[in-house]
């Protein structure tokens, strides 16, 4: 019986120890790599990259992108038709963390 205690014991320890390890931050590099660069992205890419940017919102940056020129920062999404302001102020730093412009 204490065997069994023992051993239920450890397992429980050992399969809950993952839930307690820290994560180690990324760094500017690893972010990097992971950011979707908004000036050569194309739909498919965008309309994954973040949540509320599905595949008419990615066709419109791509669109105003060929238009306009390049991206200077993330913030010029807002004068994208179908985007807007609104949009980009309330998910700025969603925007920031996953996407660059280069």
């Amino acid at each position: 019986m204490k065997n069994k205690f023992v051993c239920l014991l450890l397992s429980f320890v050992m399969f809950n120890l993952p839930l307690h390890a820290s994560q180690v931050p990324m760094t500017p590099t690893e972010k990097q790599a992971q950011a979707v660069n908004l000036n050569r992205a194309d739909v498919k890419v965008l309309s994954k990259s973040i949540k509320g940017i599905g595949k008419k919102r990615a066709e419109a940056i791509v669109k105003y992108r060929g238009e306009h020129g390049d991206f200077k920062r993330v913030e010029d999404l807002a004068s994208v038709p179908g985007i807007g302001k609104t949009f980009v102020n309330s998910h700025l730093q969603e925007l920031k963390n996953k996407l660059i412009v280069e």
